[in-house]
């Protein structure tokens, strides 16, 4: 009896191992293709691992491996995933996008279905021109030095004839300038008044300006930081 018992346990424990083998390769195939959480993965494994021991120890029968493989399918089901919202020709403008972030963030977007307006600095630029090449008709290159007033009210004017009533989902103001990295005695007052024109009023007139276009969709505003400046 005691040789039969053994035996019966290792079938189970076999299968229990089969179970928790097949849901943890289901779960991480869940987690790459819908971008499951880590933490509610993490939690919801190790509840699971715990209820696998306890059903073991308790319910050492087919009524417990029954058990466990219910609990098992009920967590797939029920695990929270990240939704991505619909692209549904959404629009959204990319400043600085000649080379960089943000003209791989606008060819990025573009395959993802959004229509790009992409601002660079020089329209007839490498930048400009390989976008135009790569991308598709959805994306439109525009003439946007944002030191320029008069370059932001144009780009404004094409965005909102274009987008009318629909606005601007989201804005990303990626253009930005670095200068030079030394010591700042060193640095002679027009390259901080260079860096404060681009990467700070820079965006900010862009943004304000666009604003009207962006409260229409309720959209999203995305500044890009300064890469010299300490994450805390």
């Amino acid at each position: 009896m005691g040789t039969y018992i053994s035996k019966a346990d290792t079938s189970v424990a076999l299968l229990y191992l089969s179970v928790t083998a097949f849901f943890g390769g289901t779960v991480f195939y869940k987690a790459r293709k819908k971008k499951m959480e880590k933490a509610n993965t993490f939690v919801c494994g190790l509840l699971l691992l715990s209820l696998e021991i306890l059903c073991f120890a308790m319910l050492r029968s087919y009524a417990g491996l029954l058990l466990f493989s219910g609990a098992c399918l009920i967590s797939y089901i029920c695990l929270p995933v990240r939704s991505m919202l619909p692209v549904d020709n959404k629009a959204v403008l990319i400043t600085g996008s000649d080379s960089g972030i943000g003209h791989a963030l606008a060819k990025h977007l573009d395959n993802l279905g959004f229509v790009v307006f992409a601002g660079v600095l020089n329209k007839e630029g490498p930048g400009a021109e390989a976008l135009k090449r790569s991308c598709s008709q959805r994306l439109s290159v525009l003439q946007l030095d944002i030191t320029n007033p008069t370059q932001i009210r144009e780009a404004y004017l094409a965005v909102s004839e274009k987008v009318q009533n629909a606005g601007l989902w989201g804005i990303v103001n990626n253009a930005g300038v670095l200068g030079f990295l030394a010591d700042g005695e060193l640095l002679p007052m027009s390259i901080y008044r260079q860096c404060m024109d681009v990467n700070f009023f820079g965006a900010v007139e862009v943004s304000k300006t666009f604003l009207p276009l962006l409260r229409k969709s309720q959209g999203r505003l995305v500044n890009m930081s300064s890469m010299t400046v300490p994450l805390k």
